[in-house]
């Protein structure tokens, strides 16, 4: 047989296996262990790579400020999460190769992974915080500053070349195998991000910048949820005499901290799968101890809404509470026939962050959509039900004392 030949068919066949198992899953590569029990927090840079310098006015650079707030984050997690295991891929001023960082993780099995940076822009007026989770393009990255300076470290490995392999975009089976790896964790990796960049903009009031995918070197090969933050822009003044404070980084450190508790507990509680919103109510009693000037808090606010596609959505009963079933997760926009769903009909989506959820049928109770679930289940094993108020997704336990 030639070789060639042979391997071709074994990338068609894994692009085909995984695309299957995750792209059409509500719950991809989901495994029965759903625990947050490792953590592996990467101090951006380091060593010979200084990060950007911000404006020069102080000694630290970027590796600098980011090894003190991933310090402090792993003290946190250790501290008020005993059962969590948090590890730093670099000690101190270490260099570390980007591929080698999440290789690292990996190796450690770990449930989610953290890489920390400061931000940088030839307008020292931009400012703000902002969280990137791993994006496909190449294209993209020429047009965003955050995806060049951050990818620019691999420069300075020896070998870099043979260390980022290309895509071959022209092997429509490679594309479609690493797609579909990317989708399986995507959803989680945007659930942490927008805890986080909620944590920075309730609690420690800095301008939220939003979640954004670009293609980031330093996320590309985990096999986990992955989120790479930034904390601020050095090369605003202002803002990087905050970020430069010891009581910046303990805000900041505190803030991601809260996060990672926040997503933890959804993850791990067991009606997680029926769980949409934050649990930062649980969170408040147990925030980090720091120093009584810190800034009052706002409420805090729910999980980020979903806009739900009108136009292709019935009408709401009239207490506007309803429930469906999700029945799959996909980067590919679907049109919305029977025979792309295992014959279903009344099938619907929502867009979140480009992350279409598809979702069968619209009831006015919960009893109606057990009976929904069990149908939708001989096509779609981990089908479950969801609810929404109007346009916005509730927990399903609050609906159900509206609309049981």
């Amino acid at each position: 047989m030639n070789t060639g030949s042979y391997k071709g068919i074994r990338v068609a066949a894994l692009a085909l296996i995984m695309t299957v198992t995750a792209a059409f899953n509500p719950r991809p590569f989901a495994q029965e262990d759903e625990g947050v029990n490792i953590i592996v927090i990467d101090p951006g840079h380091g060593g010979k790579d200084p990060g950007n310098l911000g404006t020069g006015r102080y000694r630290d650079r970027e590796k600098d400020v980011s090894y003190d707030v991933s310090l402090l984050v792993k003290q946190y997690i250790e501290q008020y999460l005993p059962d969590t295991k948090a590890i730093l891929t670099r000690n101190d001023n270490e260099f570390v190769e980007l591929y080698q960082r999440t290789v690292f993780a990996n190796r450690a099995n770990a449930d989610l992974f953290i890489s920390i940076h400061c931000n940088a822009n030839d307008s020292k007026a931009a400012y703000g915080t902002e969280s990137f989770v791993l994006g496909m393009g190449e294209r993209d990255q020429r047009l965003n500053k955050t995806a060049q300076l951050e990818n620019a470290a691999r420069l300075l490995e020896d070998n870099w070349e043979s260390n980022y392999e290309k895509l071959d975009a022209s092997n429509p089976a490679a594309v479609i195998a690493l797609r579909a790896y990317q989708d399986a964790f995507l959803e989680q990796s945007i659930s942490i991000a927008d805890e986080i960049q909620n944590q920075f903009q309730n609690r420690v009031k800095r301008r939220n910048r939003g979640v954004k995918q670009q293609p980031l070197a330093v996320l590309r090969g985990s096999t986990m949820p992955a989120v790479l933050v930034e904390l601020g822009f050095l090369t605003n003044p202002g803002e990087e005499d905050f970020l430069q404070s010891a009581r910046g980084k303990e805000l900041l450190a505190s803030a991601i901290y809260r996060a990672v508790k926040s997503y933890k507990l959804k993850r791990e509680s067991r009606d997680a799968i029926l769980r949409e919103e934050s649990v930062f109510d649980e969170v408040l009693d147990e925030v980090v101890q720091t120093p009584s000037e810190a800034p009052k808090s706002a409420p805090e606010e729910a999980t980020k809404s979903e806009v739900v596609d009108k136009v292709e959505l019935a009408p709401a009963p009239i207490n506007s509470i309803y429930y469906s079933v999700q029945i799959a997760v996909s980067r590919n926009d679907l049109p919305l026939l029977p025979e792309n769903f295992m014959g279903l009909t009344d099938v619907y989506r929502t867009d979140v962050y480009g992350l279409y959820k598809y979702y069968y049928g619209k009831v006015a109770s919960f009893k109606e959509a057990e009976a929904l679930k069990a149908t939708a289940r001989e096509h779609y094993p981990d089908a479950y039900v969801v609810a929404f108020d109007g346009s916005q997704k509730i927990d399903v336990k609050e609906a159900k004392k509206i609309a049981p």
